[in-house]
């Protein structure tokens, strides 16, 4: 071969192996970003108040407490969230707070319930209780896969089992992609750093000790009928409890009966007005989530209760029809630590 001819195979090869170093590069890149940014909690704790937020912020609160302290978790939404808070059933208990870790996510389903125990169980070797606080919405399947805080966990695994012919390639695609899953959460934190609305404090501010901070504020309309009513009709839309979700709260049982942790199944109060308002329009469906739960806390050797929300006062208790404020909480948290944190 002469060297006219050597000179042009070479030229001809050269834009190929500029586009092969480029997108080698830009692959790597992506991979990195995926590995650094999307599936890192730390970047959606930016705006730690939205819903995938709130894991960075529970992640900053765990990391403050010495895990081989605590002895008795909490597992639920945003109702425990508020209402039992570990310096509360500390106090009434004669506990010690840091002994207390409260592991409740607000709009908690017990898919991400689940995984978040998980998440953290190795890492606490000396848990001998559980709270586990369920209530109607956190076992219903009604549109798991579009759920953020679903897609944050979920793993190829529990992305077949509410997979269907509409949403697969989407959740495949997913799965493969952080950046693309979660790209209706990481657009609107771009959006508020636009709009300069993102949180002024860091979370090295604001976290507080024992889990996610309570919320205190008072829900616009939130004593009203018609809030009962669409909070209720939210809760059970195409109501679904044969699912990844109920799947979920039975392997939280079973895992915790697997630990020798005893384990409590409880629903916390919520207002009469609430209460009224399900039984009305969703009595039966009611009937079924109370009948489920409770065969699964049999099942696992699980002690279950609906506690009564006597005494509570909807515009005295509450900051809406189905969360209490502060004056409630200290209620709530007095009864479940004289009940069962003795």
């Amino acid at each position: 071969m002469n060297s006219s001819t050597s000179n042009s195979e070479k030229k001809k090869r050269r834009p190929f192996r500029v586009f092969s170093a480029g997108f080698l590069g830009f692959f790597v890149l992506l991979a990195t970003l995926e590995v650094s940014v999307f599936r890192n909690v730390y970047f959606y704790g930016i705006e730690y108040r939205s819903m995938t937020g709130q894991f960075a912020e529970l992640d900053y609160s765990f990391r403050q407490a010495d895990p081989a302290r605590i002895e008795t978790i909490i597992l639920g939404d945003s109702q425990s969230k508020d209402a039992l808070r570990p310096e509360l059933l500390a106090a009434a208990s004669g506990r010690d707070p840091a002994s207390i870790f409260n592991f409740s996510l607000s709009g908690g389903k017990a898919f991400e319930i689940y995984r978040t125990y998980r998440k953290y169980a190795d890492r606490m070797p000396n848990v001998k209780q559980a709270i586990v606080v369920v209530n109607e919405h956190q076992i219903n399947d009604h549109n798991i896969e579009n759920d953020p805080k679903f897609r944050f966990y979920a793993g190829l695994s529990d992305r077949l089992k509410v997979m269907d012919a509409e949403n697969y390639g989407e959740l495949l695609l997913g799965w493969v992609s952080k950046a693309f899953d979660m790209r209706s959460v990481w657009s609107k934190t771009l959006q508020s750093h636009l709009n300069d609305t993102l949180p002024k404090r860091p979370l090295s501010e604001v976290w507080k000790p024992g889990g996610l901070r309570a919320e205190t504020q008072l829900e616009k309309d939130g004593f009203k009928p018609e809030y009962a009513e669409k909070r209720a009709d939210a809760w059970f839309e195409q109501y679904n409890i044969e699912g990844l979700q109920t799947e979920s709260l039975e392997n939280l049982l079973r895992e915790l009966k697997n630990r020798g942790i005893r384990t409590v199944v409880v629903q916390i109060p919520r207002s009469e007005l609430f209460e009224e308002t399900i039984r009305r329009k969703y009595g039966d469906l009611q009937q079924a989530y109370f009948d489920k739960v409770r065969s699964l806390a049999e099942k696992y050797g699980a002690e279950f209760e609906v506690m009564s929300n006597e005494g509570l006062v909807l515009e005295e208790h509450f900051r809406d029809t189905n969360h209490v404020n502060p004056k409630g909480a200290e209620i709530v948290s007095r009864r479940v630590a004289e009940r069962w944190l003795q």
